[in-house]
């Protein structure tokens, strides 16, 4: 496989060779380096547009060994779908992407993420709302994925990186081309701490805008679901959310007033059907609900059932009585106690609650306790 990587490089900067074509060539002569070995006759067929006329000087221009040495010693990774740690999320969309270019680190497939997605052009309401929700999220250690494009996008991923969590940006230019270059500082810091600069264009490609479709179908593809902070009805925001509604992603919104022309698309995403946002508990919450239904229980949650079998159950338990208490509440209670856990894993414990019908969910961020019929504990 190390072998064959330089071809696979080759093969994806081919000339009007997209993803269907890569996929007939490889079809056709089995592998990148049969491909290459081919030659410009043997591949032009199969090439389309203007790519037909550039394959020839493409080939003899093409050193492969000394490109591939230039992208390793700019530390740029790239991971074709035959690789084992092409990520998962990507191979699940319809017609995923023949190879990824990351730049730091790429998402860890065990670790929730969320889209945060809204207007470039945002108002104080929504840069407060991006950082409350994102920030909130990170801290609880969901990895917060979108463009790193101005307004709610970029400060979004700063607020992640600000409460100490991890943020992931897919742009729709080479990941060596920072875009825009006021979100400078920004990329810098997302790899300064363990983040990533994904893209699925070669290294040099300039930002055109035919190529954002693209790059938000991998924004919506990385993530478990989107959150749509605030649009405009007509933006480019809705482009991520018809990808995620495509996948098969849950869509939430922020509401904003119903005079605020910049809240006019999220509060008809939620007339829509979109989940209504109110607090960043309500996002932790489906989390919490989506890993049950996959049957993922968090190694953290089954180290300590291990060890202390279900005696911080019980203790969240103890914690509740008839009278809803949010997550903020109870999580205090619980880390006065000495108990050390995280927002996240919180969650879930009380999603456990309510599935062994111990506890029930109100809303997004309140819970309480289910008594016994004949009794008032």
């Amino acid at each position: 496989m190390r072998e064959e990587k330089p071809y696979q490089y080759w093969l994806h900067n081919v000339p009007g060779a997209g993803n269907r074509t890569i996929e007939k060539i490889i079809e056709e002569f089995g592998s990148a380096k049969q491909a290459y070995l081919a030659g410009a006759d043997a591949l032009r067929p199969l090439i389309r547009g203007k790519g037909k006329e550039k394959i020839d000087s493409f080939i003899k221009s093409w050193d492969i060994e000394r490109k591939y040495e230039e992208l390793k010693q700019k530390k740029i990774f790239f991971i074709s779908r035959e690789d084992a740690c092409y990520p998962f999320r990507l191979k699940k969309l319809e017609n995923p992407p023949y190879a990824l270019y990351c730049f730091g680190s790429l998402p860890k497939e065990q670790i929730p993420s969320a889209a945060v997605i809204g207007a470039r052009e945002c108002s104080e309401y929504g840069n407060y709302m991006a950082r409350a929700f994102a920030g909130k999220l990170a801290k609880a250690g969901v990895a917060v994925i979108s463009g790193m494009a101005r307004g709610i996008d970029g400060i979004a991923q700063q607020a992640a990186l600000e409460a100490g969590g991890k943020t992931y940006a897919v742009l729709g230019s080479g990941v060596d081309i920072c875009y825009p270059r006021s979100n400078k500082k920004l990329y810098q810091e997302i790899l300064e701490t363990g983040g990533g600069i994904l893209s699925i264009f070669p290294p040099g490609t300039q930002p055109v805008k035919g190529q954002f479709p693209e790059r938000n179908r991998i924004v919506a593809g990385l993530s478990d679901l989107i959150l749509v902070v605030e649009a405009r009805l007509k933006s480019g925001t809705w482009i991520t959310v018809d990808m995620a509604l495509e996948q098969g992603k849950n869509v939430y919104a922020v509401p904003g007033r119903l005079t605020d022309r910049l809240s006019d698309g999220c509060n008809f995403l939620i007339r829509q059907g979109a989940e209504i946002a109110l607090t960043p508990e309500d996002i932790l919450a489906e989390f919490a609900l989506l890993q049950n239904r996959k049957g993922m229980e968090s190694k953290s949650i089954k180290s300590k059932n291990r060890e202390s079998g279900d005696r911080v159950q019980m203790q969240i338990l103890g914690l509740l009585d008839a009278y809803p208490k949010s997550v903020d509440e109870i999580f205090a209670a619980i880390r006065k106690k000495g108990t050390d856990m995280e927002l996240s894993e919180l969650f879930e414990r009380l999603i456990h609650l309510c599935i062994e019908k111990k506890a029930k969910q109100t809303g997004g961020s309140y819970f309480s306790k289910i008594c016994d019929s004949g009794t008032m504990e």
